[in-house]
């Protein structure tokens, strides 16, 4: 009865992995120049170039409404006439042509009324670091300049912060 029972528990588990693999199929894409390749849908335009140069035996034109279609040559001009996308070409193309839309309806916003006014508050003074830094105890130091300004620099920086003391 055990080896009934591990067979049903290993039939089931068969089943299910290959449910999986079934679902996960559905996700991706064959590609019409290998069909070993299977390739997630994002992915495709960027897999085409590069299979397209290994396989340059292979010729293939792509569809002038879908670049990730792929057709044999004698095959196009009947995949033109029922390509899907062609309705989206023909929709961006005479798009002037097309009805207007409805204009959509912005929200309406609730304008809360308030007595503060930033543009009447007073004018305040703008930071001028420089002047920061002389008028507290900030070390500083003399970028650029000759050997004597850097000297005579130093000299008054001495004098300014033993003020501070």
């Amino acid at each position: 009865m055990s080896d009934r029972a591990d067979k049903s528990d290993m039939q089931s588990a068969l089943s299910e992995l290959s449910a999986d693999l079934q679902d996960q199929d559905e996700n991706y894409v064959v590609c019409p120049y290998d069909k070993v390749h299977r390739i997630l849908p994002s992915r495709l335009a960027l897999h085409l170039i590069r299979c397209a140069r290994n396989n340059a035996s292979i010729k293939l034109v792509r569809c002038p409404f879908n670049t990730t279609h792929m057709l044999k040559p004698d095959e196009l001009q009947e995949h033109v006439a029922s390509c899907d996308f062609r309705k989206v070409y023909a929709r961006f193309k005479h798009a002037d042509m097309l009805p207007p839309t409805e204009p959509t309806r912005a929200p309406v916003i609730d304008v809360v009324d308030s007595s503060e006014n930033w543009d009447e508050e007073p004018p305040a003074p703008t930071y001028d670091p420089q002047a920061y830094c002389v008028r507290n105890p900030v070390i500083r130091y003399m970028h650029g300049g000759s050997a004597s300004q850097r000297r005579d620099f130093r000299n008054s920086e001495r004098i300014r912060l033993n003020k501070f003391k």
